[in-house]
C-alpha cells in the first residue's frame, strides 16, 4: 500500500505478520498505515512486527497508529513488536514513552524468536 509519504509491505512468517513502513508517518500518510494494520489484524495473527528501518519519521499521528494496532492485538491476544526502528523514531518512541509499552528489537530476527515464544 502506498501513499506519497509512505510505502507499506507485508510479509508473512507463520503466524506472524512483518509489515515494513517506509518514508514518513504523518497526518496525511497515517490512514493508510491504519488501514494496512486494521488489515493485517483481522487476519487473525499471532503478532505482527513493525519494521521501521525506513521509516524517516513518524507524527503523534502515526504514535496514534501504533497504539491502536497494539491495543487491537493484546484484546485479541496478539501483540506487535517493532524491529529497527531509525534513531529519530527511536527518539520519538522513547520521548512519548512507547519503548515502555511495545517490545522493540535491534533486528527482525530477533523480533520473530520473540513472537514464537510469546
Amino acid at each position: 500500500m502506498e501513499d506519497q509519504r509512505v510505502a507499506i509491505t507485508e510479509r508473512p512468517a507463520g503466524d506472524t505478520s512483518v509489515i515494513s513502513i517506509v518514508g514518513r508517518l504523518d497526518a496525511t500518510s497515517s490512514a493508510a498505515a491504519s488501514l494496512a494494520l486494521e488489515q493485517s489484524i483481522s487476519q487473525g495473527k499471532h503478532a505482527i512486527i513493525l519494521d521501521l528501518s525506513d521509516l524517516a519519521y513518524t507524527s503523534s499521528s502515526g504514535l496514534r497508529v501504533f497504539l491502536v494496532a497494539l491495543k487491537q492485538m493484546r484484546k485479541a491476544g496478539g501483540e506487535v513488536l517493532i524491529a529497527r526502528p531509525t534513531p529519530h523514531v527511536m527518539e520519538v518512541f522513547a520521548i512519548a514513552g512507547f519503548d515502555r509499552i511495545i517490545p522493540i528489537y535491534e533486528s527482525v530476527d530477533e523480533a520473530l524468536a520473540a513472537a514464537e515464544k510469546a
